[in-house]
Formats: C-alpha cells, structure tokens, sequence
C-alpha cells in the first residue's frame, strides 16, 4: 500500500506518470491567451476612435471644399513682452499674428477668430482666392507661438479649425 493517498501521488492510479499540463503551464497559458484578448480590444477600439476622428475630419473638410473654401495656417508668431514669462527659452506675448493662406476658388471673409477658446469679433479683411492675410490680435494673457488652436468662422457658416 502507497504511503501518500492517490491523489498526491505523481503516478496514474493504474500506473504509469500522471499526463496532462501543469499548474504552472496553464497559468502561463491563461496569462498569454488574456493578454493576446485583450490587445485586441484594445487595438480595435484604438482603430474604432481613430475612424470617427477621420470622418469627422473629412465631413468638415468636404463641407469647406463644396462652397470653395480651402483656407490653410501659414504661421502663427507672437510678439516677446517684457511682461510675460518665458516659455521653453522664448519670451511669450500677449500680441499674436496668425497668417492665413486661401487657396480655394473663393474668397474668405472671416466673421471671428477663435483663439484657445477665446472668440475674436470683428471686421476682418477678406483673404481673395490664391492670396494671403496677417491677423493681429491682443490676447487676454501671455500666450506661446506653438500648441495654439485656432478657429476661423464665416458670416456663411463655414468653420475652418488648424493649430500651430
């Protein structure tokens, strides 16, 4: 008679070892088959978001494309004040100059800027088909040339949204 009851023994009560997989083993599995699982949720909804942006995107830009407007961001610059800090080695501004390109078939007249949020009425001069215009604008506080969103509307409800 065996010493240790059956069910510890390393041999099949009929004899011979024991077959099948170890603890160890199939925690490992269970671990690699979680984690393959759920990299794929995870990449598909990654992919899911990234599609909605896109349409959403493109929606707006054919929305612009249909009535002739192609408006583009050349640059943004800010003029340094001695009263602001300085940010990343440049002295930031309270003065911004954003620099439009249109390059549509028709002429743009923005009805106001947006800035960060912060929304710029006024007459602004009309940017022809093929030409470009310089917006000065004084902001409320200091503000860097990089990482500004920025929104142009039309009094036609045309909305064209770039960033520097």
């Amino acid at each position: 008679m065996p010493l240790c009851p059956p069910f510890l023994s390393r041999t099949h009560p009929r004899g011979g070892p024991r077959r099948g997989v170890s603890e160890l083993y199939a925690s490992m599995l269970m671990i690699g088959v979680t984690l393959s699982v759920g990299s794929i949720v995870v990449a598909s909804a990654i992919n899911q978001f990234g599609l909605t942006v896109n349409s959403d995107s493109t929606g707006a830009s054919l929305q612009s494309s249909s009535s002739g407007i192609q408006v583009a961001l050349v640059y943004v610059a800010v003029t340094p004040s001695r009263a602001c800090p300085t940010y990343q080695g440049t002295v930031e501004g309270s003065m911004i100059a954003v620099s439009l390109f249109n390059f549509g078939t028709g002429d743009f007249s923005p009805a106001d800027l947006v800035v960060n949020s912060s929304v710029f009425d006024g007459a602004y001069g009309t940017v022809a088909s093929g030409s470009m215009a310089v917006y000065n604008l004084t902001l409320g506080s200091c503000a860097h040339s990089s990482g500004q969103s920025i929104s142009v509307l039309d009094n036609l409800g045309d909305e064209v949204q770039v960033g520097s």
